[in-house]
């Protein structure tokens, strides 16, 4: 973008950058230029002064216009929305998740190394799925800064139409004020001389008059604010330019570094996973091998500890033999108590015979 003055000399030194007239600046040679502008301001037509420089801002009107159509069918500003969305992608992602531990519940075995390969196939599909979207508003911050330069070089286009616009306002302004002095000179001699002219002759030459320098008064103005127009179309244009910076330095730079971290972040994550595998394998092992062995310590010693036990012990054999005695002790009572019964009953027997006897022969 070439780098413009925003302020722009006069087409001549009566005037300054300030919009004053010097009119004892004008040359002979422009003064002849001036006069075919000045011939357009007639007193005998009231809308000489309406109609003297409209062309002007007809053509400031129509470039404005054309303007606005080429811009309308393209906001240069989404530029600004497009790389917001492409932030809002970029951040979608929070890396902190990979450093979320699958092993949290592992009991006895190692049935998660399906869920590890299943969380990393998920998170590889959504980043599948953010980079889809951050290609497809990369081709929008792509588009947009194609529609930046267009808009750049259709403001630069209005820009220069503006220098040349300012420059035909000075010239009207300048060939105005000459007529003006010219009037302004007619007005006095008029005044001082009022007995020589119809009062209404006066009056209307002193309301041309007024009515040209509040004319020029408000071409003075409409210069001023093309003036400005200068600086705001240079801020405009650099705005775009620092927007189109910004997406192109996103989409070479950003981009690939984000693509590349986060890839290099997954990996990172599945190496870890991968250590946490063997940690846990080696934990299984140590407990296994530890358990085995308690295990192994306690059967041995049980099974020494029977081994060396007697079929019998001497406590059994003594408990037997107490009670095998008193089973022979207790037998040799019944039978004495039995032997002592027989004989009370042979006895009773007798006894019981002789009285049988007694009362037969009775």
């Amino acid at each position: 973008m070439e780098n413009n003055e925003l302020t722009v000399q006069a087409t001549t030194g009566a005037m300054d950058k300030e919009g004053n007239v010097n009119l004892t600046k004008v040359t002979p040679a422009e003064l002849a230029s001036y006069q075919s502008l000045t011939s357009q301001l007639n007193e005998k037509d009231v809308n000489s002064i309406i109609n003297y420089g409209s062309e002007i801002q007809n053509s400031i009107a129509k470039q404005s216009d054309t303007f606005l159509t080429n811009v309308r069918t393209y906001n240069s500003g989404d530029v600004g929305n497009h790389i917001g969305e492409l932030l809002t992608e970029l951040n979608y992602i929070d890396v902190d998740q990979l450093n979320q531990s699958p092993f949290k519940k592992f009991l006895s075995k190692i049935p998660f190394l399906n869920k590890l390969v299943t969380d990393v196939k998920k998170l590889f599909q959504q980043y599948d799925k953010i980079t889809s979207n951050v290609e497809k508003i990369s081709n929008k911050v792509k588009a947009g800064m194609i529609n930046s330069v267009k808009d750049n070089a259709a403001l630069q286009t209005m820009f220069d139409a503006n220098i040349n616009l300012i420059k035909e306002i000075e010239k009207h302004i300048i060939a105005g004020q000459l007529k003006f002095k010219e009037l302004s000179d007619e007005l006095a001699q008029m005044e001082a001389n009022p007995t020589q002219y119809q009062d209404y002759q006066i009056s209307d030459k002193r309301n041309f008059t007024q009515r040209l320098d509040k004319r020029l008064a408000d071409m003075k103005i409409v210069r001023f604010i093309m003036l400005q127009s200068l600086a705001q179309i240079r801020v405009v244009q650099n705005n775009n330019t620092s927007i189109a910076e910004k997406a192109q330095s996103i989409l070479t730079t950003t981009m690939p570094v984000w693509k590349n971290q986060l890839t290099l972040a997954v990996a990172l994550q599945r190496q870890r996973q991968n250590i946490e595998v063997q940690r846990k394998v080696s934990e299984t092992t140590n407990t296994i091998l530890n358990k085995n062995a308690e295990m192994l310590k306690q059967n041995s010693i049980e099974v020494a500890r029977e081994n060396e036990n007697t079929v019998v012990s001497l406590e059994t054999l003594k408990n037997t033999t107490k009670s095998l005695i008193d089973t022979l002790t207790e037998v040799k009572q019944i039978h004495e108590q039995g032997a002592l019964t027989r004989r009370e009953l042979d006895k009773g027997l007798q006894d019981l015979e002789a009285e049988l006897k007694k009362g037969v022969i009775q």
